[in-house]
């Protein structure tokens, strides 16, 4: 397949950049084309590429899946938000932090740093609220790219930017939407991503290990990956037989998603910052749930720390997952009982579970019962107050019960 260029589809033009923000952010781009093409619409998998070489791999598609909704969708967010350049410029504290320490440091680091309160020597997990921690547009990895060809980004007009980038998109295979009988509204779109367009994205991430990508480490990727060798991957990525929609996988596997990797989740969550539609939409596609994404976002910082090690130290058979309530749950291995969970109230948590309230007592915590649900004891704690392994040995207490 043969790459699409930048310039025959989108249009960037140049905004008054925000007076907290570096002047360079000052661009936004819009699809140019009217009607976007057939073989630009639907789901599928992107690559994008700067003078030739890959620096991203995504995935694409609606909430719903709906079937003329156009990749270039994507783009226009991509083509400004991965070189730096888009108006809409915003960071997680940690992501920033790493920028601003990073050691092959340019004078794009140089003038985040002049927006700052205390420039390179800021703590961005306390310099909050301020325009570049608005949001998690930005990452980490995007800004690693943006350094490496600052020379020429910086000062690119909005012509030049769009004629160094191509883009290459495989969509599903004919047939798919038939495939999706049963399903209905967002169970269409958490479908096609998870079962059949994360295993393929995962695949390519792995293979070709593209700069911007969150998940790949900085300093780990692979420079100069060519838009053939990427092409010919691609036309053989989907199996001939995508798994048609099965209630029972989707209630257990895809509404109930496992955590994200740490980087995703540092990328794009800060307590005390909404995550936008655009943001949840740039997560999710690389691999972060919006439930997840969701809870994160309301956690206090010590709520954050307790989850993560809940995550970190949960024993087999016991699974950790998320829904879309949102909340964070126990369950007795893919596809169990739900055996606890967890849900935020302020700066404290509620937690819920199959343990009853006499084997809560013996484990040192004071719990009452509940009626008329699954659930048999609740309480309300401090999550500064309380450590993991007493939520594990709740959730080991709930695991005896369901099984006697």
């Amino acid at each position: 397949m043969p790459p699409f260029a930048a310039h025959d589809l989108l249009t960037v033009k140049e905004v008054d950049a925000h007076p907290n923000k570096p002047a360079w952010a000052n661009l936004v781009a819009h699809i140019s084309v009217d009607p976007v093409p057939a073989s630009l619409r639907g789901p599928g998998i992107y690559a994008l590429f700067l003078d030739g070489a890959l620096f991203y791999i995504g995935l694409h598609v609606g909430k719903d899946a709906d079937p003329d909704l156009p990749v270039l969708e994507r783009w226009k967010l991509h083509v400004v938000g991965q070189t730096l350049r888009a108006k809409a410029i915003s960071f997680s504290p940690t992501p920033l932090n790493a920028v601003l320490r990073a050691e092959d440091a340019t004078g794009m680091v140089d003038d985040l740093a002049a927006c700052l309160p205390s420039g390179r020597d800021t703590d961005c997990r306390t310099a909050m609220p301020h325009a570049l921690l608005s949001g998690s547009h930005c990452t980490a990895q995007k800004a690693a790219f943006a350094r490496a060809n600052w020379a020429t980004l910086r000062g690119a007009s909005p012509d030049e930017l769009l004629a160094r980038i191509t883009c290459l998109f495989r969509p599903l295979p004919a047939g798919w939407e038939a495939l999706l009988a049963g399903a209905e509204g967002q169970e269409r779109g958490e479908w096609v991503r998870e079962q059949w367009l994360r295993p393929a994205e995962t695949a390519l991430v792995e293979q070709f290990r593209p700069i911007c990508n969150a998940c790949i480490a900085i300093g780990t990727h692979r420079a100069g990956i060519q838009a053939a060798e990427v092409s010919a991957a691609l036309e053989t990525i989907f199996p001939d037989d995508l798994r048609a929609f099965d209630r029972q996988v989707y209630t257990n596997r895809v509404a109930r998603r496992r955590p994200a990797p740490r980087a995703l989740v540092e990328a794009y969550t800060a307590a005390g910052v909404e995550a936008d539609e655009q943001v949840m939409e740039l997560a999710e596609d690389e691999g972060l749930s919006r439930g997840e994404l969701a809870f994160r976002h309301k956690l206090s910082d010590a709520g954050t720390r307790l989850v993560d090690a809940l995550i970190d130290s949960c024993p087999v058979p016991l699974e950790v997952y998320f829904t879309n309530v949102p909340d964070v749950r126990i369950r007795l291995g893919e596809g169990g009982r739900t055996l606890l969970l967890l849900r935020t109230a302020g700066d404290r948590i509620h937690c819920f579970s199959k343990a009853s309230v006499s084997a809560c007592l013996a484990l040192g915590v004071v719990a009452e019962p509940v009626s008329n649900d699954p659930m048999k004891s609740r309480f309300t704690f401090d999550p500064a107050e309380i450590a993991p392994a007493l939520l594990l040995g709740i959730a080991g207490a709930a695991a005896q019960a369901v099984s006697a």
